[in-house]
């Protein structure tokens, strides 16, 4: 997932710090209280300590600050430590409160397909908790021409339309799909509401989670690697996953290059930036002036994550995309609030400050925990270690 899956660097090199790689964002990583405890629950968890590990996550939710963007994910595993060490109201407590937050409440849609909840399956209680998502509605906000938001899906949906019919960009959680229908039936002023193009800019079901449906319907636009991923299960975290994308859901149109065509009148670009993931994708509206950059951009991170390809090449590619736009561009993210292009330069600009800190790290001969106490004042520990492990590897290879 966009927001929670995000691979920074090899989990030996946080280890060294005490900060877990997989299962949260490098944004994420920094000295809050609940990091310790959340550590804690996951190697209670590997080590199949129910629970300590229930015990530990429950303390690390009631640590994190409100309005953290990975509230909801330790919530989740609070809420399946409980469930695991038989607490079930205590489990649907948890569930329900990350609904209520509204950070990314369609998380808890992974319940059903986690085995730590099967003795809630067909209770009730449950069922009401899976149930939210029927009434939801999404804040439907205009931001150029043609072009609207469509905010809590649990990824941010870019809508163009027009007499075409409409261009979705991503779909949100697959239960938010009702609530995206319903919105753009109250745009069918301003054209057809149907959807007969859609791009999904990487392949995590925060993103994509509705693209099979949609895509009986639509022309699919996505990256090679979306292709490869989409034909996979789809792995939340150890031991959950969801099964493999329907044929439908699969790009008809692989981007691998730029892309340009007019839709609504409007031409309209589609980049890859493969980085977040090994198959993202950008959307850019000439026109209406406005940029989806997936989760390539991510208002909460302090810096850029340039992938670990060829980072320094991923960033002058995302400034080449970036010059060719309207000054007065809006920028959407895969998550948060948009912004414009001054603050995705001002990531990136952070990423090549923290890889040039990085690079002269390694060739200085430092070790890595030298090179995360006389960085961590600049940057991030995590965001370090990320850099510095890239330069170190480049180095003996």
């Amino acid at each position: 997932m966009g927001s929670i899956r995000h691979v920074v660097a090899a989990a030996g090199l946080f280890a060294a710090f005490g900060v877990p790689g997989p299962g949260l964002r490098a944004q994420a990583v920094d000295a809050d209280a609940w990091r310790a405890s959340f550590a804690a629950g996951e190697q209670a968890r590997q080590a199949g300590d129910a629970a300590a590990y229930a015990a530990a996550m429950a303390e690390a939710a009631r640590a994190m600050p409100a309005g953290h963007l990975n509230r909801p994910f330790v919530q989740y595993h609070a809420a399946r430590g409980a469930a695991l060490t038989g607490r079930n109201d205590d489990a649907l407590r948890w569930l329900r409160t990350a609904w209520e937050e509204e950070i990314e409440s369609l998380m808890i849609s992974f319940a059903p397909y986690d085995p730590a909840f099967a003795p809630l399956v067909g209770t009730e209680g449950f069922a009401a908790v899976m149930g939210l998502a029927d009434g939801m509605e999404l804040v439907v906000t205009r931001l150029g021409g043609r072009v609207h938001l469509l905010a809590g899906a649990g990824s941010n949906v870019v809508a163009q339309v027009g007499p075409d019919g409409v261009l979705l960009v991503d779909t949100g959680y697959r239960p938010a799909l009702p609530a995206v229908r319903r919105a753009l039936a109250g745009l069918a002023a301003q054209g057809s509401p149907d959807v007969e193009l859609l791009v999904v800019t990487h392949p995590h079901e925060d993103h994509m989670g509705s693209a099979a449906e949609l895509g009986e319907e639509a022309t699919v636009f996505g990256h090679p690697g979306a292709t490869a991923a989409m034909g996979e299960p789809y792995v939340f975290m150890e031991g959950v996953s969801l099964p493999a994308k329907q044929p439908s859901a699969l790009p008809d149109v692989e981007v691998s290059t730029d892309t340009s065509f007019v839709f609504n009148g409007e031409p309209v670009r589609i980049v890859a930036t493969p980085a977040h993931t090994g198959g993202d994708v950008s959307v850019y509206f000439e026109e209406s002036r406005v940029a989806h950059l997936g989760d390539t951009y991510l208002a909460g991170n302090p810096m850029m994550f340039p992938g670990s390809e060829d980072p320094a090449g991923f960033l002058e590619h995302l400034d080449a995309f970036l010059d060719s736009m309207d000054p007065a561009t809006v920028v959407v993210g895969g998550h948060e609030e948009p912004a414009d292009l001054a603050a995705v330069r001002a990531q990136i600009a952070a990423s090549r400050a923290c890889m040039a800190f990085a690079e002269g790290a390694v060739r200085d001969g430092l070790t890595l925990e030298e090179a995360a106490e006389q960085g961590r004042e600049r940057f991030p520990v995590a965001w370090i270690a990320f850099f510095y492990g890239y330069y170190a590897s480049k180095a003996e290879g």
